[in-house]
């Protein structure tokens, strides 16, 4: 099998229309030391990834941000090319554990929490993905959910015209946390850049003047990040057990 093959699969697996499908230039641009063996390597294990979500291949927008997952990944070069896949399973659980978050509005958190944890602990790593799957699987269905997670733009303009600035600020941090490497060893760090990028986004929508709400954002955006890092606490306890490649059924 030859690259150009395993990326024609990847992208009929997931009906990534041509114009979208950028993963040659990725893996080119972040991986362009690696031999083509070992970029074999990397697509076959993107491919067992696939695989593994094969079940929820007809829906679309679910694929979609599924293609998110492996490219947002990719641009965080791993160690070694062999820490891909496994990589690939947490980030994609993570992603959409938030997204289920986000849609049911859940403030209980750490009940949410508790629950993958148990999950974490008693399943193996395909029955996990399965079950996850179904449970966002509604989120995808939802054509108005759709319209405005896909519309960011219109959603962004609509904060405004109603001027709630809080919600504007929360909406950019949540996408800036979405791009950032989410590291136990350096929230220190990460906690200091999101204040920084909070700083400036108060001072961007004239916010700062007022101490009270700015107070109150500061510790929702630092909730946010607890829960992205406690996520990612939760990931060291899903299983390596089950990266053998599946077959599509």
């Amino acid at each position: 099998m030859n690259l150009s093959s395993v990326y024609s699969e990847i992208k009929q697996l997931l009906s990534i229309s041509d114009k979208c499908f950028d993963l040659e230039k990725i893996i080119n641009s972040n991986f362009k030391p690696e031999s083509d063996e070992n970029k074999l390597e990397i697509l076959g294990d993107i491919l067992n990834f696939v695989n593994r979500f094969s079940i929820f291949q007809e829906i679309k927008p679910f694929m979609n941000s599924l293609y998110t997952c492996i490219t947002r990944t990719l641009e965080i070069k791993p160690d070694s090319i062999y820490d891909i896949e496994p990589l690939l399973i947490r980030n994609a659980i993570m992603y959409f554990v938030q997204e289920h978050i986000n849609y049911s509005k859940i403030s209980q958190k750490d009940q949410v929490l508790k629950v993958l944890t148990e999950s974490f602990e008693k399943l193996e790593t395909q029955p996990l993905i399965m079950n996850l799957g179904l449970l966002i699987k509604p989120i995808y269905q939802d054509q108005e959910y759709l319209t405005q997670l896909y519309g960011n733009k219109e959603v962004q303009v609509t904060y405004q015209m109603n001027n709630n600035t809080e919600i504007q600020i929360k909406s950019e941090i949540d996408a800036w946390l979405k791009f950032q490497d989410v590291n136990l060893e350096k929230h220190e760090e990460l906690k200091k850049r999101l204040l920084n990028e909070l700083e400036m986004l108060l001072l961007k929508y004239n916010f700062s003047h007022n101490i009270e709400k700015s107070k109150k954002l500061q510790m929702e955006v630092l909730e946010m990040l607890t829960l992205r890092l406690t996520m990612a606490s939760l990931m060291e306890h899903v299983p390596d057990d089950s990266f053998e490649p599946i077959s599509i059924k």
